[in-house]
């Protein structure tokens, strides 16, 4: 009986997994010279997130998407510019 319970706590566990699994995209502002006063992150800055996720961080927030983390990142093909990165999750 125990074992029985036990594979029933497992199986229970695996399916909620599954109906609970979470979302998460890494989002990027647009790149801007780092001497720009756009550089600064505000609440007007618009992220692209990829599959038809865009929006500022109130925006993103108001749909439910929590902020994870935001670093500043330079931008590869040229380093004079400089660009906003977000990790979202709901």
């Amino acid at each position: 009986m125990k074992k029985i319970s036990a594979l029933l706590t497992l199986l229970a566990c695996g399916f909620s997994g599954i109906s609970w699994a979470g979302e998460a995209h890494v989002c990027h502002s647009p790149a801007v010279a780092t001497n720009s006063a756009a550089a600064m992150l505000s609440d007007n800055t618009v992220f692209n997130c990829g599959e038809k996720i865009s929006g500022t961080l109130p925006q993103l927030a108001a749909q439910g998407w929590i902020i994870v983390q935001q670093t500043d990142q330079v931008a590869i093909t040229d380093p004079s510019r400089v660009y906003a990165q977000l990790i979202i999750r709901k």
